[in-house]
């Protein structure tokens, strides 16, 4: 009998469970579920921001947002992926959906070079800066359209419906418009001399 009751107290809490302490008030019950879950909703924001400082910013934004919204999450609801539309919300709100992606973090020279990955050597670090300085150059030559769905592809990882859906064309234009902006591209950097 001793041992099912040591047993009982081992058994971590279900989500369901601390979701209502949480709503009572209870913080410990809040950092339980952050414990649980930080460190998988990171990763899985990783697979659609490119730079760990932006994904960080996201899934902390995502967490305060989760925490003020509790009440909204239905009883029977699943935390995480209640959680994971939050950040996913979250990171096309950093990015101020298609009309305010003409500048991006990655543009600018400062934040890209906080975006390095720190086991880089120095030299190495350097010659991606340069190449990221390149990159830069040319996208502020592209048209607003085309620097905008390049984005959202290739930096959001977002697939041809999610584009099509933030920028209100068909599937279709996404496809053209997608290849004409990496010709252009790929004509702005052979002519930018390294």
């Amino acid at each position: 009998m001793r041992s099912s009751i040591t047993t009982l107290a081992l058994t971590p809490a279900s989500d369901i469970q601390l979701v209502r302490d949480a709503r009572r008030g209870m913080e410990s019950a809040f950092e339980q579920l952050v414990s649980r879950y930080h460190a998988k909703l990171l990763n899985a924001i990783l697979r659609h921001v490119a730079c760990r400082m932006t994904a960080d910013d996201i899934v902390q934004d995502a967490w305060i947002k989760a925490y003020q919204n509790l009440h909204q999450l239905r009883a029977d609801g699943n935390f995480f992926f209640w959680l994971y539309r939050i950040a996913m919300n979250s990171r096309r709100a950093y990015y101020g959906a298609a009309k305010h992606l003409a500048r991006s973090e990655w543009m600018d020279p400062q934040l890209a070079e906080l975006c390095l990955p720190a086991s880089l050597q120095p030299e190495a670090m350097a010659e991606l800066s340069e190449d990221r300085q390149r990159v830069r150059h040319a996208l502020q030559k592209l048209e607003e359209a085309h620097r905008r769905i390049l984005i959202l592809r290739d930096y959001e990882q977002q697939d041809y419906r999610e584009i099509s859906q933030t920028l209100r064309i068909k599937v279709g234009t996404v496809r053209s418009r997608l290849h004409r902006a990496r010709s252009q591209l790929r004509f702005y950097l052979t002519s930018i001399t390294p």
